[in-house]
């Protein structure tokens, strides 16, 4: 399978571009590409930001790197896109495929191009007009005649003696009646301090907190896996064995777009047997009306037999061959689609 890698464009340090990168197709001309989203009211990308029609989007530029092809795409693609699953498409060479965007910083505001330049001219040409204060008050004449008096003085408070301190003011029967009261606090006092000295132990136990339990990350409950979406699955990075395992029982219960892009991701992963699901999906043999796909594509699932065996499958291998007889029985007899997936999987 034909592997897409997207990296950000290393000949633009600042942000704002990237680069794709598709391997063994170095020398095909590509002209546009198309971005889609999966779970989405607007699902394709396009010269005004997301829409739902289907659209097409030219790239900066397209060039070789080794064997692969570099297709880079500029500001206007990169400010509507965050990291997670989209679908890239490149209808001239007839791909497409579920792939992960990276956090590819875009341009800053002020250098920042592309489509959304209109719409951000028309949010700042509505902005409301900044709030004005009040007039200031009129200046006086120059011939008045201003008196400047100085604000009241308040008179300074009686100095008191400090708490607990006797008043020499007070009467002397007045002190004798207070000594008392000082011994008993003293004595109130003293008889705190000795018991928290003695049961300091259990007083720090009471205000002690409690160890703090372990951490312990939650899988996704089973209810919330089967009603998610798919772009929702990508984002909790499961194990392909269970991406797969999720795809077959939503295939099972007919929603067979949501199974076409699990597998997909799953086979991103090279688990053999997802490669091999939808080998099975392509193949004119297995093919099955009515469900992700119109009419079935034994070039495509050439591919995908050769990378199932590939990657491990045992029953990828004969599967193949058989495809490849039938395609060759089909040229034979004057089919030109076979003829043409015979000449690109087995040349």
């Amino acid at each position: 399978m034909t592997r897409i890698i997207i990296q950000e464009d290393p000949d633009h340090p600042d942000g704002g571009f990237a680069r794709v990168l598709v391997e063994g197709m170095a020398g095909h001309a590509i002209s546009a590409v198309t971005i889609g989203r999966e779970g989405f009211g607007a699902d394709s990308l396009g010269p005004r930001g997301w829409q739902v029609a289907a659209a097409r989007i030219a790239p900066v530029a397209v060039t070789g790197s080794g064997a692969n092809l570099a297709i880079i795409l500029g500001p206007d693609v990169v400010e509507h896109l965050e990291a997670g699953p989209l679908r890239l498409g490149l209808p001239e060479i007839g791909l497409s495929q579920v792939v992960m965007w990276p956090d590819i910083a875009p341009l800053p505001a002020a250098t920042r191009a592309g489509f959304a330049t209109a719409q951000r001219a028309a949010r700042v040409a509505a902005a409301a007009p900044p709030l004005r204060g009040p007039d200031p008050l009129p200046a006086p004449a120059s011939d008045a005649t201003v008196v400047v008096r100085p604000p009241p003085v308040a008179p300074l408070p009686p100095t008191r003696a400090p708490m607990g301190a006797p008043d020499p003011t007070a009467p002397a029967s007045a002190r004798q009646q207070r000594a008392p009261l000082y011994a008993l606090i003293l004595m109130l006092v003293a008889a705190l301090g000795l018991g928290g000295w003695i049961y300091q132990d259990e007083m720090l136990a009471l205000v002690a907190e409690p160890p703090a339990a372990p951490v312990v990350a939650a899988a996704p409950a089973a209810d919330a896996l089967e009603t998610a979406t798919p772009a929702a699955i990508a984002a909790m990075n499961l194990p392909p064995a269970q991406i797969l395992a999720i795809a077959q029982r939503r295939q099972a219960r007919g929603a067979h777009q949501d199974a076409l892009l699990l597998l997909e991701l799953a086979a991103a992963q090279n688990h053999p047997a997802a490669i091999s699901a939808l080998a099975r999906l392509y193949d004119p043999a297995t093919f099955t009306p009515g469900g992700a796909l119109s009419v079935p594509n034994p070039g495509k699932a050439a591919q995908y037999w050769r990378a199932a065996e590939q990657a491990g499958d045992p029953a990828a291998a004969a599967a193949r061959l058989a495809l490849r007889e039938r395609l060759q029985a089909a040229a034979q007899a004057g089919d030109a689609v076979a003829a043409l997936a015979l000449q690109d999987n087995w040349p």
